[in-house]
């Protein structure tokens, strides 16, 4: 019997595709990719450092995480000792960004005999509310076999281009990358533009997350589980977990001008960092304030990312100035200048 690899994301596809029967070692790629920074013209280690300390800065160590993507790093080195290599990837955001840098990592080695191919769906029949391969039993995930297909080489083209484009300081080269054929990869067009739907909005001046709590909030949501359900319901694909929830949540009561209140505490408390009772997190309460309710009616844009320091790929929003707007109508970016 051949040796075999399996790539997916998270520990909770891999754990399914471990108990599958399909044999092999698996290699999850855990990575909160659609946020934090991913600079431009770094190799993988460099990059993998790059991650390893900005994820220590949200509450992780540091350590654990360096040495975790260099395993990840040399098991990926070591694909072409396998006789056979599947990707496993998802339709969501999250996903996307995963197969397109493992795409990249192959796009030029050299895996002498070994066969590369690839499982990426977005359904799976009987599920109506398919979020993803962690859903599906080990006998589900091994009835997908069947679909592996090759790897071609206009999906390692892509995967290198689109790799590029989303780490590209200027964030039109993702628009640019859109506009070409993307059948190859299915999935690639609507994830990409999710990531530029996180763009501040021309009108709001924030993103689709924060706006989506807003509009949370104004309806009558309040308490924190609340709204990750709310988000979870809202987004047709969901790729964002409960703590980068809460986080933003957070960054809309620090601006000079909050968007929204809480009470008890007067902040909004929640880990890591934070000693905090489960019934304490839970008691919370968000409410808009004046500032956020201008906002949602459309009689301002806010700057409330003014002061955070953050990245959307390989575009940096230098302590909050916003470069690129996402303009909703045109479903276009615009540079900060326009009106």
């Amino acid at each position: 019997m051949g040796t075999s690899l399996h790539i997916t994301n998270g520990d909770a596809a891999g754990a399914v595709l471990k108990r599958s029967g399909l044999g092999g070692d698996v290699l999850p790629w855990r990575d909160t990719m659609f946020e934090g920074p991913f600079p431009a013209g770094l190799d993988l280690a460099a990059t993998s450092r790059v991650r390893a300390a900005y994820l220590a800065g949200l509450g992780l160590p540091e350590d654990r995480i360096r040495a975790d993507f260099a395993a990840r790093d040399a098991a990926l080195g070591m694909a072409g000792s396998y006789d056979a290599v599947t990707l496993w990837f998802e339709h969501d955001l999250l996903d996307q960004l995963q197969l397109l840098q493992v795409l990249d990592r192959f796009a030029d080695a050299d895996l002498g005999d070994t066969d590369l191919g690839m499982v990426c769906i977005g359904d799976f029949p009987g599920i109506d509310d398919f979020r993803g391969l962690g859903q599906l039993d080990p006998q589900q995930m091994a009835s997908l076999m069947p679909r592996r297909a090759p790897v071609t080489d206009a999906q390692r083209r892509l995967g290198r281009e689109g790799w590029a484009a989303f780490r590209a300081p200027d964030p039109r080269a993702v628009e640019r990358f859109l506009a070409q054929d993307l059948t190859p990869l299915p999935y690639m067009s609507a994830a990409l533009t999710r990531h530029l739907e996180e763009f501040p909005s021309a009108a709001e001046g924030v993103g689709r997350t924060h706006l989506t709590l807003l509009r949370l909030v104004g309806g009558g949501i309040a308490d924190p589980d609340s709204l990750f359900a709310g988000i979870m319901a809202q987004e047709r694909v969901l790729y964002m977990g409960d703590w980068s929830t809460f986080r933003r949540i957070d960054e809309l009561l620090r601006p000079r001008a909050p968007l929204l209140a809480c009470r008890p505490f007067g902040v909004f408390r929640w880990p890591p960092g934070i000693a905090l009772l489960l019934a304490d997190f839970r008691q919370q309460r968000l409410s808009l304030t004046e500032a956020g309710r201008q906002v949602l009616a459309g009689a301002r844009r806010t700057d409330a990312m003014a002061g955070f320091d953050y990245w959307l790929g390989g575009v940096h929003f230098a302590n909050g100035a916003a470069p690129w707007y996402w303009n909703g109508e045109t479903q276009r970016l615009q540079p900060a200048a326009a009106p």
